[in-house]
């Protein structure tokens, strides 16, 4: 298992949080997301052979917000 931290930019408030949650464990290898709206950070353990830092950019930027390292 892989561990990253994502900065994520756009999010306001807990829902937004929420989203950014729900995104990431939609995305096949993912094993723990949590999120730190005050840091505007993602922390995500994942599965590198199953999945890869792109993909879980894709998935945040698909629920409206911007990720990066």
């Amino acid at each position: 298992m892989e561990k990253i931290t994502l900065n994520i930019s756009g999010m306001t408030c807990d829902g937004c949080a929420s989203k950014v949650v729900h995104a990431l464990e939609g995305v096949d290898g993912v094993a723990m997301v949590e999120v730190s709206l005050e840091q505007g950070k993602a922390f995500v353990t994942y599965d590198s052979r199953t999945t890869n830092p792109d993909d879980l950019f894709a998935a945040v930027d698909d629920a409206g917000f911007d990720a990066g390292y």
